[in-house]
């Protein structure tokens, strides 16, 4: 899909329940992985109302003030994913934040233009270098390599540990 077949526009308060949607089905697969990975002792404490929190994260970032801009990419009138970014004016270190793509759309470069348009606005207020977070798992896989296809690199892996007590 090349990039006039779709647009990217600033987050208006009518578009919250699209990108509600949107984050529920792609980041599905992920908290899937996530009480997958830590087990049947673990993962109902450890990710009790994972979906919920980020929903409540999401609710946040969109509202004015927060510190995040929050923009949409639309095609043919509806939003087909969203991305988050947020400034640090004081280190000059731009981080884009809670993003996804509509699993229906995912591989046709939505992502990358997205993570385009935020790194252009971060070094249009003068930031000197971007950052982007994501798991390790299988389930982050393809955020990696979109991550990695817009130019993010080299990354300093992480793990977060977890023990049922």
């Amino acid at each position: 899909m090349s990039h006039s077949e779709f647009h990217i526009r600033l987050f208006s308060e009518a578009d919250l329940q699209r990108l509600h949607d949107i984050r529920l089905a792609a980041y599905t697969p992920v908290f899937a992985s996530f009480r997958n990975t830590t087990g049947p002792e673990i993962s109902p404490v450890a990710h009790a109302g994972a979906e919920e929190d980020q929903g409540k994260y999401l609710d946040e970032i969109c509202q004015p003030g927060s510190g995040h801009t929050v923009f949409v990419a639309v095609k043919s009138g509806e939003i087909i994913g969203f991305c988050s970014y947020s400034l640090d004016a004081d280190k000059k270190i731009g981080e884009i934040g809670l993003n996804a793509v509509d699993p229906a759309h995912e591989g046709q470069g939505i992502g990358t233009a997205m993570y385009d348009y935020a790194l252009a606005e971060m070094k249009s207020a003068g930031m000197l270098v971007a950052t982007v977070g994501t798991g390790g798992d299988e389930s982050h896989a393809p955020a990696r390599r979109a991550y990695e296809k817009a130019g993010f690199g080299p990354g300093i892996p992480s793990i977060y540990l977890y023990r049922a007590l």
